[in-house]
C-alpha cells in the first residue's frame, strides 16, 4: 500500500512538473525595406504657360513581420516614409521650408495625412494608418506564398474583403514584404517587437558661379533611419537591427533640370548595399575598416541583454560612439540610431 502511495505521488508531482512547463514559442521575425524615387526636371514658362517646378520623391517601404514554424504570418506592419513634393524651380532655388517641412511617416502622420477630411467617392474615408492596419491584420493566419498571391488591378487590392477596409494602394507592400520575409531571423522568448522610422530631409539651392568658382549644383537628401528591436520580458534587447534608407545626390542645376540618371539610380539601403557602399574601398586612418552594414551588425549585437534605458544612456560624442567597447566595431555615428530607437520601443506590441 505504501509503495502504491509513493507511485501515485511521483505520478502526480510529474503531472504537476509537466503542466508547468510551457515551451516558449519561437517565431522568425524580419523586416523589409524598398525604395523608390522619383522625379521631375522644372519647365520653363512657354506663351499662356507659366513655369512649372521640378522636383523629387521618395518612398520607402518598412514592412516587418512574425512567421510561425509553418511560415504562416502572425503579425506584421507596412508603414511608408514618404519624403515627397521635394520642390525646385527653373533657377534651381529650392522651394520648401525644411525647417517646416513633415518629417513623419504616413502612419505617424495619422489623420494630418489627410484621408479622412479629402475623401472622394468610392473611398472608405479612412486614414492610411486605419487602412494599413487593417490590409496587415487581414494577412495574419496566411502563409506567405498566400499572400504573395494577393491579386490587385492598378495597384489595389482585388479581393473584396481587403477593399472593405483597404482602398489604398497596396503595391508599394509587397517588395518589402518579399525582403521582410528573406531577412527573417529566428528567436525565442519575445515578450514585444517593434519597429522605428526617422526620418531626416535635407536640401540646398544652386549656387552660381562667381569669378573663379564654378556654379555648385542644388540637391535634396534623405535619410530614413529603420530600427527593429525585439524585448524580452524584463525590457531587455534579444535582437536588434539598424539600417539606413539613404538617398542623396538627388540633384538639380541653374536651369532646374535634373542631374540623376533614375532608371540607374542605386535604390538600395545601406545594408543592402554592403560592400557597394565602399567603406573598406575608401578606408581613411582612424576607420576599422569594415562595411557600414558590418558596424551596424557590430553595434546591434553589442546592446543584447542591455536594458532599453541602458541602449539610451549610451554616450555619444559628435554623433560617434564615446564607449571604446562599440568604437572597436563600430566607427561609423551612430547618433540618428536612437530617435527611431525611442520609435520602435514605443511602438513594440506583444507577441503572444
Amino acid at each position: 500500500m505504501k509503495k502504491l502511495l509513493v507511485s501515485l505521488l511521483a505520478i502526480a508531482m510529474l503531472a504537476v512538473t509537466l503542466t508547468g512547463c510551457t515551451t516558449a514559442k519561437t517565431y522568425k521575425y524580419g523586416v523589409g525595406i524598398n525604395i523608390k524615387v522619383t522625379g521631375a526636371s522644372a519647365v520653363p514658362a512657354a506663351g499662356e504657360v507659366a513655369a512649372k517646378d521640378g522636383n523629387y520623391a521618395v518612398n520607402t517601404d518598412v514592412v516587418t513581420v512574425v512567421l510561425d514554424k509553418d511560415n504562416k504570418v502572425v503579425s506584421a506592419t507596412w508603414d511608408v516614409a514618404q519624403s515627397s513634393r521635394l520642390n525646385f524651380d527653373v533657377t534651381g532655388t529650392l522651394k520648401v521650408d525644411l525647417t517646416k517641412y513633415s518629417m513623419k511617416t504616413k502612419a505617424q502622420k495619422g489623420t494630418e495625412y489627410g484621408m479622412t477630411a479629402n475623401c472622394q467617392t468610392g473611398q472608405i474615408c479612412k486614414e492610411w494608418n486605419v487602412q494599413s492596419k487593417f490590409f496587415t491584420d487581414f494577412l495574419v493566419g496566411k502563409t506567405v506564398d498566400q499572400v504573395k498571391a494577393i491579386e490587385m488591378v492598378d495597384g489595389k487590392a482585388k479581393d473584396a474583403a481587403i477593399k472593405v477596409g483597404t482602398t489604398v494602394t497596396i503595391s508599394g507592400f509587397f517588395p518589402a514584404f518579399e525582403k521582410a520575409v528573406a531577412n527573417a531571423v529566428e528567436a525565442k522568448k519575445v515578450a514585444k517587437f517593434g519597429v522605428g522610422i526617422d526620418i531626416k530631409v535635407t536640401g540646398a539651392s544652386v549656387v552660381p558661379a562667381a569669378g573663379e568658382v564654378a556654379a555648385k549644383d542644388g540637391n535634396y537628401a534623405i535619410n530614413t533611419d529603420v530600427v527593429t528591436v525585439l524585448l524580452d520580458k524584463n525590457d531587455k534587447v534579444i535582437s536588434a537591427f539598424w539600417d539606413v534608407a539613404q538617398t542623396r545626390g538627388l540633384n538639380f542645376d541653374a536651369t532646374g533640370t535634373l542631374k540623376v540618371d533614375l532608371a540607374t539610380y542605386v535604390m538600395k539601403t545601406k545594408v543592402q548595399k554592403g560592400a557597394a557602399y565602399g567603406m573598406t574601398a575608401n578606408c581613411q586612418t582612424g576607420q576599422i575598416c569594415k562595411e557600414w552594414n558590418v558596424q551596424s551588425k557590430f553595434f546591434t549585437d553589442f546592446i543584447v541583454g542591455k536594458t532599453v534605458a541602458q541602449v539610451k544612456a549610451i554616450e555619444v560624442v559628435e554623433g560617434y560612439a564615446k564607449d571604446t567597447a562599440i568604437k572597436a566595431g563600430t566607427t561609423v555615428r551612430i547618433s540618428s540610431f536612437f530617435p527611431a530607437f525611442d520609435k520602435a520601443v514605443a511602438n513594440t506590441v506583444v507577441i503572444k
